[in-house]
C-alpha cells in the first residue's frame, strides 16, 4: 500500500534527508520513495505511483520510456495549469475521509494543525 506525507510536515524530514532533497526543491514536484535504494521526483515519481495502480491506469507508467526532460516539461506544464483546468477545492478531502487520512504517515500532525498549515 502506498502511504503519503505532506512534504511540509515534520514527518517528511527524515525522507527528505534520506533522499538529499530540500523542501524548496519540491515546491512544484512530488517525491516518491519506493525503497531504501530507490526514490523518484517529478514525472518519474508520478509514473512510478501509476505503476502501482490497477490496469488501465498502470499502463501510463510506460511513459517512463520517454526521456526525462520531455516528461518533466509535460509534468511542469500540467502542474502549473491543473487548478485552471480542474479547479481547487475549498477544503481538503483527506481531512474529511477517514479512509484517506489513514494513508498519511503524518496524519497525527495533520489533525493537530489546520488545513492551511501544509
Amino acid at each position: 500500500m502506498i502511504k503519503f506525507c505532506c512534504l511540509q510536515s515534520k514527518a517528511a524530514e527524515p525522507y527528505l534527508l534520506f533522499c538529499g532533497v530540500n523542501k524548496e526543491d519540491l515546491q512544484m514536484r512530488m517525491l516518491f520513495v519506493e525503497s531504501p535504494d530507490g526514490y523518484f521526483g517529478g514525472s518519474a515519481a508520478a509514473l512510478k505511483v501509476a505503476s502501482y495502480l490497477p490496469f488501465p491506469y498502470s499502463a501510463i507508467s510506460a511513459l517512463l520510456l520517454v526521456p526525462a526532460p520531455i516528461r518533466d516539461a509535460a509534468y511542469d506544464y500540467i502542474a502549473k495549469r491543473r487548478y485552471d483546468w480542474f479547479g481547487k477545492a475549498d477544503e481538503c478531502i483527506v481531512m474529511k475521509e477517514r479512509e484517506f487520512l489513514e494513508r498519511f504517515i503524518d496524519r497525527d500532525e495533520m489533525m493537530r494543525g489546520g488545513p492551511n498549515d501544509f
